[in-house]
């Protein structure tokens, strides 16, 4: 590599990206959400691909840690300090979120539910909607985590080849056992394949630097195109296939047969690791120009918290009657519940997720 990659706190492209990324599955939210309280599918078709969002995370994820950690692998000593960054991003603010969710509920939670909450048991119907997406993260942090064990510096990265290696073996539980064929829908499932084109992503300019300032912008291009064009497609698709059986809302959810999204991995997780690689050169040749590129950054650093509570923000006013009434004859008043989610992402965002990502960075510089 003729220079390194730089950490990824300091690279603008994914911060920008991680704050498209929540707003896509933020839309994908308040279209399923609306239907749920209204019975009306429109908003929930409408931004049925904001659903690609979380196939950007975890090519993000893939690029991020890399970037973040690749020089721990092969070093056994950096173990710990891995496990406590890790720890102190991931945990604190979904355990809250958790708690907040029971406190909401106001009623007794099964012991099983929060322990699986708590632990993040990928489970088929997680007590936090989006936890299935950080059951993943954790699974890919294990195997980061082994090649730090590993002490063999030519062979310590092995343990990254189960990201290709997991969406090709086709198997599944036994059909008397639900928590069997969970655990395989889990583990041989093609997400995977984002956090290797993540790691893909890194290993070439890691490998080869960054590509040219004209290169770079025509895979970002294409790469937006391409994702582009398969969210169109896709909600084209939806909407076809909505009309051909006449779906109720809550039926949409579960729809089937749309080619693009049912292929998400390669219509969405390619395009996004593409469009990254690209991204990642035009800002290391300086021209980096992204539209709205301050309020984007600013999205990408509460990314996390509005990931976590966009939900609970959105079916909690959906759920107050006036308001619903209230969005149902001006749909345009979702926006001042977009704002309230952003709101409480923020105030999250600065009384908990920086405090704790600092305590977490003060001990881990402490450890060996």
């Amino acid at each position: 590599m003729t220079d390194q990659v730089p950490e990824y706190a300091r690279l603008q492209s994914l911060q920008a990206l991680r704050g498209v990324a929540a707003l896509l599955v933020m839309l994908y939210h308040t279209g399923t959400l609306y239907a749920v309280h209204t019975g009306q599918v429109l908003w929930q078709n409408a931004f049925r691909a904001g659903f690609a969002g979380v196939d950007v995370f975890f090519v993000l994820s893939g690029v991020v840690i890399c970037c973040a950690h690749a020089e721990d692998i092969g070093r056994p000593q950096r173990a710990l300090c891995f496990v406590v960054r890790r720890s102190f991003r991931l945990l604190p603010v979904y355990w809250l979120v958790v708690a907040m969710k029971v406190l909401k509920d106001g009623v007794s939670v099964p012991l099983a539910t929060l322990l699986s909450a708590f632990l993040l048991v990928p489970v088929a119907r997680p007590y936090i909607t989006v936890a299935w997406t950080l059951s993943y993260e954790l699974l890919f942090y294990a195997l980061f985590l082994a090649c730090i064990l590993l002490p063999w510096k030519r062979v310590a990265a092995l343990p990254l080849v189960a990201l290709v290696v997991l969406p090709l073996l086709p198997l599944e539980g036994p059909a008397d056992n639900p928590a069997l064929q969970q655990a395989a829908r889990f583990l041989f499932n093609g997400h995977w394949l984002e956090f290797a084109f993540g790691v893909l992503v890194y290993g070439l300019l890691r490998r080869f630097g960054a590509p040219s300032a004209a290169v770079s912008a025509m895979l970002a291009v294409a790469g937006v195109l391409a994702f582009g064009t398969a969210a169109a497609v896709g909600t084209r698709m939806s909407q076809s296939l909505i009309g051909q059986f006449g779906l109720s809302a809550h039926e949409v959810a579960e729809l089937q047969g749309n080619v693009v999204l049912e292929q998400a991995v390669y219509c969405f997780g390619l395009p996004a690791a593409v469009a990254i690689l690209g991204l990642i050169g035009l800002e290391r040749h300086g021209r980096l120009r992204l539209p709205w590129q301050a309020e984007l950054m600013w999205t990408g650093d509460i990314s996390y918290s509005l990931y976590l509570t966009h939900g609970f923000v959105i079916n909690s006013l959906l759920g107050v009657g006036s308001i619903r009434d209230w969005i149902v004859r001006q749909p345009l008043v979702l926006v001042v519940v977009w704002a309230a989610a952003l709101l409480l992402a923020s105030i999250l965002h600065r009384a908990v997720e920086v405090p704790t990502l600092r305590l977490g960075g003060r001990i881990s510089e402490r450890l060996p």
